[in-house]
């Protein structure tokens, strides 16, 4: 049996000592390294804004898991605050954090990251990862994703390859693949289009995504001593009001997809879910860890 535990939006940085207990849990009760069968996925936010700083923290938690671990960014990694993108901190997800990790997947270019992961003869599960984050410095993208066209066009190849008919599969990305993501745009722009590929073709699709207006503060963006165009730009954000989202932890139904696994609270809640594949059989589970 293949044992997957997936959590999200650990924001180092900002939940630093939460984060580090939760995965602190994870290594010591399901001891993910010794147990060949076991890995951790963790589905952006890894980091708070992306700095070199938190990078190289985030890169001592995670490495109890390294070559145990798969991760995808999210949009806090790629620039300050999660609203305002930066090309530099986006490049280091894949130089400082996924290089140190042992993955040689580079995120950047926004090719889907595909492993077909083994364990005996009967257990086979493919794992694919997606760059959901939106490239752009508009502040009226708020934390926006986007998969884009050539990385769909390219998800929709490896899912539809001959190989990969009868083996389960998993999708795993940072933004809410869902039209009720409430609040103002913290869906995927082209969540409709992703839907359409993997429907009825994945067994389970695995993300996170907090929307947390806090983090728009201007008072904590003061002492970050960003420029004045982008302290204008978390202004007004702030002032706009947005709603927090709330989103249950729920199962595809509806969407072709068996598991629809939102982690977005996994800090919050201490807590992670169990994904596990064997044969052609996919179950998860919610676990709450203290």
């Amino acid at each position: 049996m293949i044992e997957i535990y997936h959590v999200s939006d650990l924001h180092i940085g900002r939940d630093t000592r939460k984060a580090k207990r939760l995965l602190k849990i994870i290594k010591d009760r399901f001891e993910i390294g010794e147990q060949e069968n076991r890995w951790l996925l963790v589905t952006g936010d890894i980091t708070q804004d992306g700095s070199k700083r938190q990078y190289e923290m985030a890169l001592k938690a995670l490495a109890p898991f390294k070559d145990k671990v798969w991760i995808a960014p999210g949009n806090h990694d790629y620039g300050l605050l999660g609203f305002i993108y930066s090309e530099h901190r986006a490049k280091n997800f894949d130089g400082l954090l996924a290089g140190g990790l042992g993955i040689g997947h580079q995120f950047f270019p926004k090719v889907p990251f595909s492993e077909l992961i083994k364990e005996g003869k009967e257990n086979k599960v493919l794992l694919i990862g997606l760059n959901s984050c939106l490239k752009t410095s508009s502040w009226l993208d708020i934390a926006e994703g986007e998969i884009g066209d050539e990385q769909r066009s390219n998800l929709e190849r490896i899912l539809t390859k001959s190989d990969y008919q009868n083996i389960p599969k998993i999708v795993f990305l940072h933004h809410i693949p869902h039209r009720r993501a409430h609040g103002l745009r913290m869906s995927l722009k082209d969540f409709s289009e992703l839907m359409r590929i993997v429907r009825d073709k994945v067994d389970a699709l695995a993300f996170g995504h907090e929307g947390k207006m806090e983090d728009a503060d201007p008072e904590i963006a003061k002492k970050k001593k960003i420029s004045d165009r982008d302290l204008k730009r978390l202004v007004d954000i702030k002032a706009m009001d947005l709603p927090i989202r709330e989103m249950k932890l729920r199962s595809g139904k509806g969407q072709g997809i068996r598991y629809y696994l939102d982690a977005n609270y996994s800090v919050r809640e201490q807590a992670c879910y169990r994904i596990t594949i064997e044969g052609s059989k996919v179950s998860a589970r919610f676990l709450r860890l203290t």
